[in-house]
This record gives structure tokens, sequence and C-alpha cells, in this order.
């Protein structure tokens, strides 16, 4: 009975392994080369206007994070996130797309975190790209090309793969 129950959890881990890998993958896809995200507009949450990556990150490397103020995650994610942004050797313009939020509910994160970031509506954007979960980040070159995605967060590793976009290498 013991050695059923051994087999049927190494299957669940597996299985689940496997799902997030598949997950990562159709995240990935379905951001393709990041240019619509880069272009798209998304209206400012605290300010007046709509305001466009392209636009925002004016030659600087740009973040791009979708997350909800009801998703633990999220807030683990950004946090993570301001940390490597404040450490950061070179200048990057980060916008945190709130998800079915409201601007109460994503203001305290902002307050509670202090978060260094521009706060824009993400919720038409994420519907309409059927992003799989929160959070979720795009991450450009300065140039505006795709330099990578990650979907949901697990934990601080999660983001080791922006070290070489906040700290290039100097020639």
């Amino acid at each position: 009975m013991l050695g059923v129950a051994g087999i049927c959890l190494v299957l669940i881990i597996y299985f689940n392994l496997r799902s997030l890998d598949n997950q990562q993958q159709r995240f990935v896809e379905r951001v393709g080369d990041g240019s619509e995200h880069y272009q798209q507009a998304y209206p400012a949450m605290y300010q007046e206007g709509e305001v466009t990556p392209s636009e925002y990150s004016r030659g600087r490397p740009l973040i791009l994070v979708f997350w909800s103020s009801w998703s633990g995650r999220s807030e683990e994610a950004l946090k993570n996130l301001t940390e490597r942004y404040q450490h950061a050797s070179v200048e990057t313009a980060v916008i945190s797309a709130a998800v079915k939020d409201n601007p109460e509910n994503a203001g305290v994160v902002r307050d509670a975190l202090q978060l260094p970031f521009l706060i824009v509506d993400g919720t038409e954007h994420y519907n309409e790209i059927r992003l799989p979960g929160l959070p979720s980040l795009i991450a450009f070159n300065a140039d505006g090309s795709l330099y990578g995605a990650r979907l949901g967060f697990s934990g601080v590793s999660d983001y080791d793969f922006l070290h070489e976009l906040l700290h290039p290498e100097h020639e």
C-alpha cells in the first residue's frame, strides 16, 4: 500500500512539473516577438491618459509585469522585482499592469511595497492575449526587442533570468 502511495506521489509531482513547463512554453509562444505588448496602450491608474511601453521606456530596458492584489504570488514577485530594480546597474523602466483590480486595492499593494513602478490597468490586454496566470512578466531590451518572458513566481530564482538585462556587461 505504501509503495502505491509513493508511486502516485512521484507521478503527481512529475505531471505537475511537466504541466508547468508546458504552461511556460505556451506563454512564451503567446508573447511571440513581444512587439504587440511593447506597442500596446494601457490606461494609467493614478494619472490621466494612456501609457505605451515603447514610449515610456525611452531607450531603456523595460519590464512589463502583470499582477493582481488578490494574488499572493504577485505580491512576492513585485517585492522581488522591486529589489532587483533598486540594485540594477542600468536605468530600467518598469510598468506594473494590475489585472482585474481596482485602483484602491492596487494602491494598497503599491503603498505597502513602496512600488517605484508606473502602475497601469492591464486587464483588457491580459484578457485579449489569454495569459494563463499571474504574475506574468515580459522583459524588453533597450532597443525594444524581446529579452524574455516568465509565467508565475515560485521563488526568487524565477527572475534570475533578468540579471543580464539589469546588469549588462561593460565593454
